[in-house]
């Protein structure tokens, strides 16, 4: 059997589109958001208009002939993902993330233009498993995150390949333009779930080791599928449909588990599995389709397919903050991929086989994959404070400091110095895409050598936790009303400590701005009773988004708990680099006292820890 057909400098340059991309998209959160001060249509605006510039490639082309000018923007995004590697957050981070991108898309539209066909498909496929892989191995943390001779040493290994790949290229027949209007879609199905390793990590049931090499080593499969759909699928429909069914799988894949509500269902792995294989397969049928030599045409179709990926991404995250639901966006992607997929080809003969390359690369990278744990970082040795219980509690701002840098070892060394015997985290991301796609929460707990118990609240892979060296002996958690953005729970984790049992409510409120609907915070009053009520003493801790006097409040208050911070007010823990608000808090029962509180200065989150150590009274 021969060797299939595949290009190289597609599949490389996806790779590093990728990698722009898991800059950009945080960084438009963190710096152009602000801790949440700018307007959600400021950000879009900001997003959409690197899309939108994207299209000036076409007309463009007529004056630089596309190849030249794929070469070209193709450096460009060589030399700024390069810059990225550079930058320490802020202004520069953002910017050099803007230009890549629109960079990565201009050579995706000439690339297009200049006559790209069936081993473009395959190339694409390839890069997003490749990046998959990369991803996966880092545990990620990607290279742009990480300091030190190494990751620059991978970082130069892949920016050369793209540009001996890009300089090397050869132009294929023209294909079908609706091939090309399927690739943004195809990202964002990607990002969300079937490419996404920490979302399968997050999965009820599934060791993170075992999640990550099955997600990733499919992914590698997935490019047979991309290069032969015919061989795999024998009709278009096939990959269609099972892509759609595994769009509705990941949008209705919950469950309960342990006695926590909202868990990715175990099953869910299975239609991430799915979802990958048919995503390849319909994009190998999408270029099997006869296509008109229309350059102009090719070209829109491409930046009509990243447009339409940005906008659906800001259809499903801005869902949140809008209360309306999302789970149609990635059944709408699916749509959107399949339907290319549908009409006549013309392929008729099988193409050429990958021989052993592409067991290889499944091997590579599930290796590459099993190895993370012999290039991660050895966290120092630490025992929690040996007098009293030392509770912290800690908004994580999804892992990203105030410089818009991924900061989990900032983090876990701020958390480290603490000294806590249970840690409340709050905004706790595990897989979305608009943040990276990594699992914050994983990532913390192997740092800090602590258990750590899960309860969504935005959804099954956002929300709270609570970690704990000490014996765990009940879980179980209760949605908040509705009330600002992201939804809210309580978690309630009961752990034993000096044979006392104390219950641990871990919470995030959402509340509407002004605290007109006193809705959560009677919830919490109610629950902090019910625990109480079984004589143990009750800790409630996190960012309740509400500040010492105002009306809530009193409420929680009310339901007998008192202020464990009271002694160091006012302690001002929001925005951390020049805090002006109290939000973040421990309350606790009678039965315990409070001292020793902190709330070190730190720029690792928006917000500022606070820890507190609490004995028992008399």
């Amino acid at each position: 059997m021969g060797t299939a057909r595949i290009r190289w400098d597609v599949l490389l340059g996806t790779l590093v589109l990728a990698d722009v991309l898991g800059v950009f998209l945080p960084s438009l959160i963190t710096l152009v958001g602000s801790a949440g001060e700018t307007p959600a249509e400021v950000m879009g605006a900001y997003a959409l208009s690197w899309f939108v510039a994207a299209f000036l490639t076409v007309p463009l082309a007529r004056l630089v002939p596309a190849r030249r000018l794929a070469l070209g923007a193709g450096a460009a995004l060589i030399v700024a993902r390069a810059a990225l590697q550079f930058t320490d957050g802020d202004g520069p981070q953002l910017y050099a993330a803007s230009l890549g991108l629109l960079a990565g898309l201009v050579w995706l539209t000439a690339t297009a233009q200049a006559g790209a066909a069936g081993p473009a498909m395959t190339g694409l496929v390839g890069g997003l498993a490749l990046a998959t892989a990369l991803h996966a191995a880092l545990e990620g943390i990607d290279v742009v995150w990480r300091g030190g001779p190494l990751p620059w040493l991978v970082l130069i290994v892949y920016l050369a390949l793209f540009g001996l790949a890009l300089w090397r290229r050869s132009d294929d027949g023209p294909g079908a333009a609706r091939m090309w209007l399927a690739a943004g879609p195809a990202l964002l199905l990607w990002g969300l779930y079937t490419g996404n390793s920490a979302h399968a990590q997050a999965s009820a049931g599934w060791p993170g080791w075992a999640a990550a090499a099955l997600i990733t080593g499919c992914a590698a499969a997935s490019v047979a599928v991309a290069a032969q759909p015919r061989f795999w699928t024998r009709h278009p429909a096939v990959p269609a449909v099972l892509l759609v069914v595994s769009a509705l799988g990941f949008a209705v894949g919950r469950a309960t588990v342990d006695g926590v509500h909202g868990v990715a269902a175990s099953w869910t792995v299975g239609a991430q599995v799915l979802g990958q294989f048919a995503l390849a397969g319909c994009l190998g049928w999408a270029a099997a389709r006869p296509g008109a030599d229309r350059p102009a045409r090719r070209g829109l179709a491409m930046a009509g397919g990243m447009l339409l990926f940005v906008l659906l991404v800001f259809a499903y995250y801005s869902a949140y903050d809008l209360g309306v639901p999302n789970r149609w966006v990635p059944v709408l992607a699916a749509l959107l991929v399949a339907a290319p997929s549908l009409a006549r080809t013309v392929r008729t003969e099988r193409e050429p086989g990958f021989g052993p390359w592409i067991p290889a690369a499944i091997a590579i990278s599930v290796a590459a994959v099993l190895a993370a744990p012999l290039w991660r970082p050895s966290a120092p040795a630490w025992t929690p404070a040996p007098d009293g219980l030392r509770i912290a509690a800690y908004n994580l701002r999804m892992g990203y400091g105030m410089d818009g840098t991924m900061t989990v070892e900032r983090q876990a060394a701020a958390l480290r110095a603490l000294r806590p015997h249970i840690v409340v985290l709050g905004e706790v991301d595990r897989a979305w895409m608009l943040n990276g796609g990594r699992d914050n929460l994983r990532l913390l707990a192997e740092r800090l050598g602590l258990r750590a118990v899960w309860a969504p609240a935005g959804d099954e892979v956002w929300g709270d936790a609570v970690l704990t060296d000490l014996p765990v002996t009940r879980v179980s958690n209760a949605p908040l009303v509705r009330g600002g953005p992201t939804g809210a729970q309580a978690l309630r984790v009961d752990v034993r400590w000096q044979d006392r049992d104390i219950a641990v409510l871990a919470t995030h409120t959402q509340p509407p701005t002004d605290w007109s609907d006193l809705g959560q915070a009677e919830q919490l009053a109610g629950l902090a009773r019910a625990a109480a009520a079984d004589r143990r003493e009750v800790v409630l801790a996190g960012d309740l988004n509400l500040q010492p006097g105002e009306r809530p409040w009193h409420t929680l208050l009310g339901a007998g708990l008192s202020d464990a911070l009271a002694a160091v007010r006012p302690l001002r823990t929001f925005p951390a680099d020049t805090p002006d608000q109290q939000l973040d808090h421990v309350l606790v029962t009678s039965g315990l006292t409070a001292r020793d509180a902190v709330s070190p200065a730190t720029n690792a989150s928006d917000h500022r820890p606070v820890a507190v150590t609490l004995t028992p009274r008399g």
